[in-house]
């Protein structure tokens, strides 16, 4: 995650937006560095006060990550919002184009002696209609003036080099109940690994229209690689080590067992049936069952994923509403039926 902002686009270098982008940056910076070479980086020290929880000071620095946590979740939402806006503005940011074109082309003197000359009436040295070009150059200006869609995509490659997870491969004949290590934390954004590190949950947003809900705490999903198979054939842990021996300590630490058992299969269902993919129906929402990777199809489907009924990287990203190839933010898409293909079956693997 140590790679720079994107440059600024071709004739867009007053982007307004890179300002926020640089400042969320200054933030990924920050946690993936430290002042002296000798130091772990700032994300892994701030870990630490874990051991101290019940301390004032370790309370004060566990609540305001709580604050930069929401104050990122709330950003995501008001970005994702924005690039909305900006596709239909962009639109009519277009029509102005098309009709300004049009207006010069019907108000010109070639257009009007050409009109003068099919209805037989010579051809008159000045345009009758005053020139308008020189207007409808400047309204074109002030349409330029309108930020566009991709103008957003500085802050969406921040936002996901704070957020996005990568998890190791998927390979179910190399892991079991016993797997321990899950993430690949170089190309994790390291607020990710400071949510997993305090077990502190994401206030996940954006379902879109139709959704009776507003909002989702989503904490643990993600930590662990996760097939359908039966939970003892599942990890039971994730933990995320620091350094190399004989200096590696343990920056987090999850459990996956007892009362905790399935709790990221479960937040991966809420986040689904948030999405309206409800279907097909789940006995157990804590299980990763054959009807669980039927409803990861159907979202795939719809949401143009290789349609694996696995929960890979870039599923796992889209349901937090970012994009794993691109590295940026895409919104998840909500379930629409008319959006499958004829005959599409979500339990055929």
């Amino acid at each position: 995650m140590a790679d720079t902002l994107p440059a600024p686009a071709d004739g867009r270098p007053d982007n307004p937006f890179r300002t926020v982008a640089i400042l969320l940056d200054g933030v990924r910076v920050a946690l993936e560095n430290s002042k002296r070479q000798d130091q772990a980086p700032r994300w892994v020290r701030v870990v630490r006060v874990r051991e101290f929880r019940e301390d004032t000071i370790a309370r004060g620095v566990m609540k305001a990550m709580d604050v930069l946590t929401l104050a990122v979740a709330y950003l995501q939402r008001f970005t994702l919002d924005a690039g909305d806006l900006l596709i239909q503005g962009d639109a009519a940011k277009a029509l102005v184009e098309v009709s300004a074109e049009f207006v010069k082309t019907a108000t010109s003197k070639e257009f009007i002696n050409a009109l003068e000359v099919a209805v037989g009436q010579e051809p008159s040295p000045n345009s009758p209609i005053p020139d308008v070009a020189n207007i409808m150059d400047k309204i074109v200006q002030i349409a330029d003036k309108v930020p566009e869609p991709d103008d957003l995509k500085v802050i969406g490659a921040a936002l996901y080099k704070l957020l996005g997870i990568e998890q190791g491969p998927l390979d179910e004949a190399k892991l079991g109940a016993g797997t321990e290590n899950h993430i690949i934390q170089e190309r994790t954004g390291k607020l990710r690994l400071l949510q997993f590190a305090f077990d502190q949950g994401f206030k996940l947003q954006n379902f879109g229209k139709g959704a009776t809900i507003s909002s989702l705490d989503v904490g643990r999903l993600g930590a662990r690689r996760l097939w359908e198979a039966a939970d003892d054939k599942l990890p039971t842990r994730s933990v995320g080590k620091y350094g190399t021996a004989p200096d590696t300590e343990i920056v987090w630490e999850l459990a996956f067992n007892g009362e905790k058992k399935g709790f990221d299969v479960q937040e991966a269902n809420s986040i689904l049936e948030a999405l309206g993919y409800v279907e097909p129906a789940v006995d157990d929402r804590k299980k990763f069952s054959a009807t669980f990777a039927g409803r990861l199809r159907t979202f795939q489907q719809i949401n143009e994923i290789t349609v694996s009924g696995t929960l890979d990287n870039a599923t796992l990203n889209r349901l937090f509403h970012l994009d794993f190839e691109a590295k940026n933010l895409k919104r998840a898409k909500r379930y629409k039926a008319e959006a499958l293909p004829k005959g599409f079956d979500p339990m055929k693997a």
